[in-house]
């Protein structure tokens, strides 16, 4: 990943991806490596690993930043579990097709049993049609032979046809983002609370208003038999390896305490379907949504599925009065608690329409921008008149 520059004109370098497919053509390792027009149709995801953390300017590779924040997304989903075809839906119930004959439960957490916790990703319909949801996900809290229970929070299934894919996949988590096979390898250990090496900051995803901070901050403890991911502000013994992070969100990696720049390389299965992120919005004043973009190639500010067209982004006709604005993070500066570091804004004044880089000429068009593989993003809302919730969908172009 190579972060943004506040320089006009900078941050067009796509993020370093590596893929590893050996069932794919060498023309669709060329199309995911370099993103062209054309599109290839696959039945199984390419698989691969990516470098995340800061890069130099030269997009020299340094990692996991000593004494420094660094934020990062996971370009990656791990490996589904099942992929297939919605049968029906009734309330929060999904019939899948072709009984599979699950176990009960099999997709349920259970400390010590079942470690993993999955979702449901709804995807795209088969032999066509619309799914209205496509991109979104849903906790699976229960299952049945060939049932599936998902926790929608406000959301709604109702007009999810028939025949429209659905892939089970374990969330990430900080035990598999961070095993413990890579202490001091990727993060650094802890013997002491009094002294925090390497912590997990998790972004505010509920709370409104702007500049949020963090809701929990995770580090993990080595000391004599006490090991593992521990969450600051609980028991020093409770683990929580098993706590699950957002797929379409990022988290904050601070090395503190004489931790060391460690490398920080993910991998798992290439998304090649969209993903649909929830913004709230407000009616009173700003508000600030924690995202990321879950492809492990650099996205151009005009395909990331960001616009005005389709109601996802407002736009400014003046710059004294800011609509929505992308916010973005340097990671290869150092340093605590920084700010963003480039903002995004989207003008639509006459003949002078496209994206515009805050600071830069209000004529100077910044389309071709690129959100780097494994970034982390801010989109700050603007006020609306009924604080609806705003669906932004991004969609693969390899």
């Amino acid at each position: 990943m190579k972060t943004f520059s506040t320089k006009p004109g900078m941050g067009k370098a796509p993020g370093f991806a590596h893929f590893l497919a050996a069932s794919l053509s060498s023309l669709l390792l060329l199309t995911l490596a370099f993103p062209l027009a054309a599109q290839t149709s696959v039945n199984t995801n390419p698989c691969g690993y990516c470098d995340v953390g800061a890069f130099s300017s030269t997009n020299t590779y340094i990692g996991l930043q000593a004494n420094s924040d660094t934020l990062v997304s996971i370009p990656f989903t791990q490996p589904p579990a099942f992929v297939g075809t919605i049968s029906s839906v009734s309330g929060n119930v999904v019939t899948v097709n072709n009984a599979p004959n699950w176990t009960a439960n099999q997709f349920v957490y259970a400390s010590g049993t079942q470690n993993s916790t999955y979702y449901a990703l709804l995807g795209s319909v088969s032999g066509g049609g619309t799914d209205p949801n496509q991109g979104c996900y849903y906790t699976v809290t229960a299952n049945g032979s060939n049932t599936l229970t998902l926790s929608l929070g406000n959301d709604n299934i109702g007009s999810v046809p028939a025949n429209t894919q659905i892939t089970l996949i374990p969330y990430w988590t900080l035990g598999t983002l961070f095993p413990a096979s890579n202490a001091n390898v990727s993060f650094t250990p802890s013997t002491t609370t009094r002294s925090l090496k390497t912590q997990i900051l998790i972004p505010d995803y509920t709370d409104a208003g702007i500049n949020l901070g963090s809701t929990a901050l995770y580090f993990y403890i080595n000391s004599g038999s006490n090991v593992g991911w521990r969450l600051f502000g609980d028991s020093i013994t409770t683990n929580h390896s098993d706590d699950i992070l957002n797929p379409y969100g990022y988290i904050i990696v601070r090395n503190q305490n004489s931790a060391p720049t460690l490398p920080l390389v993910t991998n798992g299965y290439v998304s090649t379907g969209s993903q649909t992120v929830q913004l709230a919005t407000l009616t009173s004043s700003q508000q600030d949504n924690a995202a990321a973009i879950i492809q492990p190639v650099g996205v151009t500010l005009d395909n990331s599925g960001l616009s005005p067209s389709n109601g996802s982004f407002t736009a400014s006709t003046s710059t004294r009065s800011l609509q929505d604005q992308l916010l973005f993070y340097n990671n290869s500066s150092t340093g605590i608690n920084q700010s963003a570091s480039a903002l995004y804004y989207y003008i639509s004044n006459g003949s002078n329409v496209g994206w515009r880089l805050f600071g830069d000429s209000v004529t100077t068009d910044h389309g071709n921008d690129v959100i780097p593989a494994g970034s982390a993003l801010t989109i700050r809302k603007a006020a609306t008149n009924n604080g609806a919730t705003v669906f932004w969908t991004s969609t693969p172009t390899y």
